[in-house]
C-alpha cells in the first residue's frame, strides 16, 4: 500500500494527530488535507497559512515571477534577484485574458519593459500570456525547454495564476488552482521533459481582500472572466460606492474615471456628503461591506494614472485633480502610472 506523504492539494505534509494544525487529514492514504477536501467539495475555506519569508533557491534554475494584470502595481517589487543573482528570472504577466478584447498589449509589454529598466530588474524575458490559453502554455513549454535548466520555480503573489500556470505546464490533474488566498502551503513539484517544475507558496501580500473578507464573499469580488471596463462621467462633489466597500469621490478634472472589475460587482452613485451616513448605515444599505473603514486622498497628476483596490481591480483616470477613497480598514490601495490603454 502506497502511503500519500503531501496534500496534492497544497502540498502541506500529510498528519492525523491535530485537527488544529496545517495537513490534518483522516487518513495519510488520502490525497487531499481535510482543509483542501472541504475547500474542492463544499467550497468551505479552512486553515491556511501565508508564508511572508521568500523560499531559498538554487543558482541552477529559472525563476519564473507570475503576476496577474490585476497587481500590476506591486510589479517588480519583490526583489527575489537579491537572493539568488545567479538565476535566470522570467517575468510572466499572467492573466491577460481578464483585460478587454483590443487592449493594447504592444504598449502594455514596452512600459513594463521601460519600468523594469528603470527599475535596474534583471530579467531573462517578459512574457504576457494567460495560464488557461492552450497556445500560450504550447509557447511557454517550449520557451522553458530553451533555456535549458534542471529546475524551474513559479514565484508570486497570492491569487497570481501560479497553481493554474504549474497544472497547465505539467498536466497535473490534482493540485487545486482556486481563488483561495494561501492555498499553497509547501512547493507542489511534477516534472516536465527534463524540467522540475515548482508551484512555490504565494508570497504574502497585506491588505488583500482575504483580510477584509470571509472566503466565500471575497472570492466572487476577484475577476476570473474578461472585464468589460465601466466609464463614468460624474459631476464634481459625486461619490461611486463599489458595493458598500469602497467610496470614491472626485474633484477636478479626474471625474470620469474608467473602472476595472468583476462584471457583477454593484456599482451606486451618491453625493459625496452622503458617504458618511451610508457607510454608518452599512447593514442597511449593503450587501458587502467592511467592519470598520479608514479615509486617504490621492493627488492625481497630469497623464493617466491607476488606482488599485487590492487584488479586486482597478480605476483609471486622468488629471489634473484629486480623489477621497473610504475603504475597509488595512485595504491596499495604490496609485500607479497607468501602464495600458484599451
Amino acid at each position: 500500500m502506497s502511503l500519500t506523504i503531501r496534500c496534492k492539494g497544497c502540498g502541506a505534509l500529510l498528519q492525523t494527530t491535530d485537527p488544529q494544525k496545517v495537513g490534518y487529514a483522516l487518513s495519510t492514504e488520502h490525497d487531499y488535507c481535510q482543509s483542501c477536501y472541504r475547500l474542492f467539495h463544499y467550497g468551505e475555506s479552512a486553515m491556511h497559512f501565508h508564508p511572508e519569508d521568500l523560499p531559498m533557491l538554487p543558482p541552477n534554475s529559472v525563476i519564473v515571477m507570475v503576476s496577474s494584470v490585476l497587481h500590476l502595481d506591486l510589479l517588480f517589487s519583490y526583489p527575489v534577484y537579491r537572493y539568488q543573482p545567479d538565476a535566470k528570472f522570467v517575468y510572466i504577466i499572467n492573466q491577460i485574458d481578464l483585460l478587454p478584447k483590443g487592449t493594447n498589449l504592444d504598449k502594455l509589454l514596452h512600459n513594463i519593459k521601460q519600468k523594469a529598466n528603470r527599475l535596474s530588474i534583471p530579467y531573462e524575458d517578459l512574457i504576457l500570456m494567460s495560464a488557461k490559453n492552450q497556445e500560450d502554455i504550447k509557447h511557454l513549454q517550449e520557451y522553458l525547454k530553451d533555456l535549458n535548466e534542471p529546475n524551474v520555480y513559479l514565484l508570486g503573489v497570492q491569487n497570481s495564476g501560479k497553481t493554474t500556470l504549474f497544472k497547465a505546464i505539467t498536466q497535473d490533474k490534482q493540485a487545486l488552482a482556486m481563488k483561495k488566498a494561501g492555498l499553497t502551503q509547501e512547493a507542489l513539484k511534477k516534472s516536465y521533459d527534463d524540467m522540475m517544475i515548482y508551484d512555490m507558496p504565494g508570497l504574502y501580500q497585506q491588505g488583500y481582500l482575504h483580510e477584509i473578507l470571509p472566503y466565500g464573499i471575497y472570492k466572487d469580488l476577484i475577476p476570473d472572466k474578461e472585464i468589460n471596463p465601466k466609464i463614468y462621467q460624474l459631476s464634481e462633489g459625486q461619490s461611486l460606492f463599489i458595493e458598500g466597500l469602497i467610496a470614491i469621490s472626485f474633484h477636478g478634472q479626474a471625474i470620469n474615471p474608467v473602472l476595472y472589475l468583476d462584471r457583477n460587482i454593484r456599482m451606486h452613485r451618491t453625493k459625496e456628503d452622503r458617504v458618511n451616513e451610508l457607510i454608518h448605515q452599512k447593514e442597511k444599505h449593503f450587501k458587502i461591506y467592511a467592519l470598520s473603514y479608514e479615509e486617504k486622498q490621492f493627488k492625481i497628476p497630469e497623464g493617466k494614472v491607476q488606482i488599485t483596490f487590492a487584488d479586486m481591480g482597478f480605476m483609471q483616470l486622468e488629471g489634473p485633480g484629486w480623489i477621497k477613497v473610504t475603504y475597509p480598514k488595512g485595504l491596499h490601495i495604490s496609485l500607479s502610472e497607468a501602464l495600458f490603454n484599451d
